[in-house]
């Protein structure tokens, strides 16, 4: 399904031109970017996760989704300290193999686990606004169980390959998230198109048909969601997050991905266009890393239960606090 690497193509990293012309620009950039992405990433959805867990009472088929997205992009977050001191040590692997290859794995199950929860989010919106009547039946909570459970086998399975690779010794550190040895092109460029096509590209299209839908049924003035403002600014807010995602996190990545090997066919020895496509990788990587930052916004901006309860616990908490001033007062 995926490509075996964290942006570096083999055959890029073993040619001479690559050695010239790389630098250690992209140390400062990853340790910078992923702090950023943990004190976020990590506050908003374990956050997240106590509010669905702890403060909302009744499970629904989305609230099921939005678990389970905030799941995997908790499990992310929580690799990310390991990768700043990689990065901060220029490039110096100290935790073993077996370390090296789970946070690759998290990478890519993070990244495809997102895009198909999404996706789920997506159907099942468009599921209820045009065909409301089907909705309990289509995603009923037991199936949106299953849905969650099928995404995560898949995804799983799909990206387990990466659990072997391992770290290695090259210019005096231990290298890990970084190509080991040339491989075959073609078969590389077989597993980048295969999730290109099944991981982004089916889901993208899937998520883009459903919301082309629902606009066009929101700008016919339907009778259901007439006078309905709340509803229908969820389903708006849906829409916007999500294709804000899509677009900034994951369709970069994978447009970089799909040049950055055919780039590598041709293994050019131009130093500066060597150095865009390096910088390019940089850069989509840092962008696909952040949607774990974005995904808490869909769950306050088009989840009203979530939304409900978190206002709810920031007024007791408010109205505890005051009662407690107020006793000190007096």
């Amino acid at each position: 399904m995926l490509v075996p690497t964290m942006g570096f193509h083999p055959v890029l990293a073993n040619s001479s031109s690559y050695q010239q012309c790389s630098h250690d620009y992209k140390f400062p950039i990853y340790t910078g970017a992923y702090l950023f992405i943990f004190l976020l990433g990590f506050s908003f959805n374990a956050s997240s996760l106590y509010v669905f867990l702890c403060l909302i009472p009744r499970r629904t088929p989305n609230n099921i989704f939005m678990i389970n997205l905030a799941v995997s992009d908790l499990f992310f977050t929580l690799t990310l300290p390991l990768r700043i001191i990689y990065y901060l040590r220029q490039g110096d692997w100290i935790f073993g193999s077996p370390l090296c290859g789970i946070l690759i794995y998290a990478f890519y199950l993070n990244m495809y686990t997102s895009i198909l929860f999404l996706t789920a989010l997506s159907v099942s919106r468009y599921v209820a606004v045009l065909h409301p009547m089907r909705i309990r039946v289509l995603f009923s909570f037991r199936r949106s169980v299953v849905i969650s459970v099928v995404i995560w086998l898949v995804v799983g399975l799909a990206t387990s390959p990466f659990l072997l690779a391992k770290s290695f010794w090259r210019d005096g550190k231990v290298r890990c998230f970084e190509p080991r040895n040339e491989s075959s092109l073609t078969r590389i460029l077989i597993m980048n198109y295969s999730g290109l096509i099944v991981g982004f590209a089916i889901p993208f299209f899937t998520i883009v048909i459903c919301y082309a839908c629902i606009i066009r049924h929101l700008k016919r003035g339907s009778q259901d969601l007439k006078g309905c403002q709340p509803r229908r600014g969820r389903v708006i807010a849906l829409i916007v997050i999500v294709l804000c995602v899509f677009f900034f996190c994951f369709l970069p990545y994978h447009i970089q991905r799909t040049v950055h090997l055919h780039f590598a066919t041709h293994r050019r020895d131009d130093c500066s266009i060597t150095l865009l496509m390096q910088k390019m990788v940089v850069l989509t990587i840092c962008m696909a890393s952040t949607n774990s930052c974005f995904n808490p916004l869909l769950y306050y901006f088009a989840g009203s239960s979530f939304r409900s309860a978190l206002r709810s616990k920031v007024r007791h908490n408010n109205t505890g606090s005051s009662w407690k001033g107020h006793g000190i007062q007096t």
